[in-house]
């Protein structure tokens, strides 16, 4: 099998996951990190026993490298076009966290960056790497639903109460900060789940969106909340209809008082597919070794997604069927090796890159985020306008929410948006 010689930037939270996963793949090598908080830099190394001369606190020095054959970027939402753009300038393929953007206009630079340098782009959306998601696939493409008309996606993240960041204790409080975040749940996990619907929906074309945004949730603690101000949503809601008649009902919170708060369906003349949560863990690889999401020991039994159809058998009986999601998925990596490139973010960007996945066979990210972008900005651009806006609308004044100017200890990175 073909190494992959791998650079990371930004050695945050998300970087660990990134790490141990490629931990599971032997042919990848990450020779390579840069992060602008140097002690932040120092202890990952120590973590991760690389030499000190394999360090940056400038990504831009480490990219002059002859041994790196891809970048890996684990930075914040505001910072992932200009900074993904400039590793696919500076003539390397790219992996990028999720979101693609905080805004439609970024996406799009972002997406049109790629055409234009020939590299290869992919987006972390790990909600596609799922039995979850292959399966739904696989009954939607038989058209065991008839025509679809109608879905629905209604996601809480588990955190009831808590709004973005309160209860994630072990992420950087620049979730809550538009500055560097853009906003709030519907772009940062939005694109997990809003991005497996579109997917699974065929990427079909918007045609108009109606949405409003809101910061509902009062902090428990008035004082903790003037020390830490939230300048993001912890909630959009939302109604988009597309050129192909589908309609889609829109529900993303980072905060609500309300305990289950997950309900996602996919309507159709002959039956329905549904399910209670959206695998967005990012796959076993990235679970194993004790601890939560962002590195534990798997999914305890209440939280392994799965996916039931409801609908007539071939004898015309009512019938509800339910696809063992999560036992299927670790039955087929098992019986069927090469099944894991359907799992895992990475091992499917890797067999992108060495060829075994082409343009046509993979998950296409890229144009699955700016889809995603283009219906999240209509949200945002709905609430600001206070009526439906039509795709066209959405385009016209999505506008640019990245850092294009980054101070850093260690001098400015001014960023280029020029294709």
């Amino acid at each position: 099998m073909q190494e992959l010689r791998v650079a990371i930037i930004g050695t945050g939270t998300i970087s660990n996951r990134h790490m141990k996963v490629w931990g599971n793949i032997p042919q990848v090598k990450v020779v390579a990190a840069a992060e602008i908080n140097e002690p932040k830099l120092k202890a990952w190394g120590e973590r991760y026993h690389f030499n000190e001369k394999d360090l940056y606190t400038d990504f831009r020095e480490m990219l002059k490298r002859d041994d790196i054959d891809a970048v890996d970027v684990c930075v914040h939402n505001n910072l992932h076009t200009p900074v993904s753009m400039y590793v696919m300038k500076a003539g390397y393929p790219c992996y990028s966290e999720k979101p693609m953007s905080a805004s439609y206009f970024d996406s799009k630079l972002l997406y049109d960056c790629a055409k234009a340098t020939g590299q290869k782009l992919a987006i972390q959306i790990s909600s596609l790497y799922s039995a979850q998601t292959y399966i739904a696939k696989q009954v939607l493409n038989a058209g065991k639903l008839g025509n679809v008309y109608h879905a629905r996606m209604a996601t809480a993240s588990h955190r009831r109460r808590n709004a973005v960041d309160r209860a994630a204790l072990f992420s950087s409080p620049d979730f809550r900060d538009a500055y560097m975040a853009g906003h709030g749940q519907i772009v940062d996990l939005g694109i997990y789940h809003f991005g497996q619907m579109l997917y699974l929906l065929g990427l079909p074309e918007l045609d108009s969106v109606l949405g409003k945004l809101h910061q509902g949730v009062e902090m428990p603690n008035e004082e903790w909340a003037k020390s830490h101000p939230m300048t993001v949503e912890d909630m959009g809601v939302g109604f988009a209809t597309f050129k192909n008649g589908l309609s889609l009902e829109l529900q993303e919170a980072s905060a609500v008082n309300k305990d289950d708060h997950m309900d996602h369906h996919i309507l159709g003349s002959k039956g329905g597919l549904y399910w209670g949560m959206t695998d967005d863990f990012g796959g076993d690889w990235s679970m194993g070794g004790g601890g939560g999401p962002m590195g534990g020991g798997g999914l305890p039994g209440p939280l392994q997604p799965q996916l039931y159809y409801r609908g007539q058998d071939e004898f015309g009986y009512d019938v509800t069927i339910d696809y063992h999601a999560y036992e299927n998925q670790q039955d087929l990596k098992t019986y069927k090796p090469e099944m894991m490139q359907w799992f895992d973010n990475q091992l499917h960007w890797y067999n992108y890159l060495t060829g075994k996945l082409t343009d046509e066979t993979r998950y296409n990210t890229p144009l699955i985020g700016l889809n995603v972008s283009l219906l999240t900005d209509g949200l945002v651009l709905s609430a600001e306008m206070g009526r439906a806006v039509t795709a066209d609308e959405i385009k016209v004044n999505s506008k640019s929410l990245a850092i294009w100017k980054q101070e850093t200890p260690w001098g400015v990175f001014d960023y280029d948006a020029s294709l």
